[in-house]
């Protein structure tokens, strides 16, 4: 499910960047430019030398040693990423030199400015913010968001009600609405709010049908807590999907499906 909301955000997020940044975040942006990198968790080149080592104090870390010959052109991100990779592996301190070898004085850079350095991040929570701010935004992408936000003593069942109806307010048309309501039925689950949006969707007779949408979460709901055959066999008895298609979503083999199908026929 992890996956559903990040590719959510990903659509989304070229509507979401202005307001996200200048409201939640306190960034201004005049413009910008995606980056469509990939970052890798590899290294190509292993480190020189790496002990964890502990000293007659009881001082435990991990001692990472680099020897060059040549001075190297950003040396200092290369350590900086060493470092990185270190600590989350192994959860150690990490002391860092280069053994210079060259006949030459070194140049190389070996300390980050003071701007450069990581201290940590700025950690934002959506449930810290009125979802009022996000219902008056003519944002579409940003408006769905407020099923997440706080919900100021309102009842779930009107801030949905609130969501649907801001959508259709600013005019979308029949196919991105039903677009912008199958994401705000995936949203919901982190909230278990599934069941409240499905009532709403249904109430307001908006043509979307998020019904196999809920089915699909209550399966999952029931597959986390019994098990991955009992939602097949849940979806199997419902009737509302193709073999192919559970078994594409539940990760099991076609093959295993057609088995608990005939099963269940016997």
């Amino acid at each position: 499910m992890g996956n559903d909301y990040d590719k959510i955000l990903k659509e989304n997020i070229a509507g979401l960047l202005l307001p996200l940044t200048e409201k939640y975040l306190g960034i201004k942006i005049k413009d910008s430019q995606e980056l469509k990198d990939k970052l890798q968790t590899t290294i190509e080149k292993e480190p020189d030398f790496l002990r964890i080592v502990r000293t007659h104090t009881n001082e435990e870390f991990i001692l990472h040693l680099e020897f060059q010959t040549r001075d190297e052109e950003g040396m200092i991100y290369r350590m900086q990423e060493y470092y990185g990779l270190l600590r989350r592996k192994h959860g150690l301190p990490v002391k860092q030199f280069v053994i210079y070898l060259g006949n030459k004085t070194s140049r190389m850079v070996s300390q980050l400015p003071p701007g450069e350095v990581f201290t940590g991040f700025a950690l934002k929570s959506l449930k810290n913010y009125s979802c009022e701010s996000l219902l008056d935004s003519q944002v579409p992408e940003e408006i769905i968001l407020a099923v997440l936000a706080d919900f100021n003593q309102q009842k779930p069942a009107q801030v949905i009600k609130r969501i649907l109806e801001r959508l259709r307010e600013i005019g979308q048309e029949e196919i991105t609405l039903r677009k912008y309501v199958r994401q705000l039925s995936i949203l919901a689950r982190l909230r278990n709010l599934t069941k409240e949006t499905h009532k709403q969707v249904q109430d307001m007779g908006l043509l979307y049908d998020i019904t196999k949408d809920y089915l699909y979460k209550e399966g999952l709901e029931k597959g986390e807590e019994k098990g991955v055959a009992k939602v097949i066999i849940n979806m199997i008895k419902k009737g509302t999907m193709p073999l192919e298609q559970i078994a594409d979503f539940t990760g099991v083999s076609l093959n295993e499906v057609k088995r608990i199908a005939n099963e269940l026929k016997q």
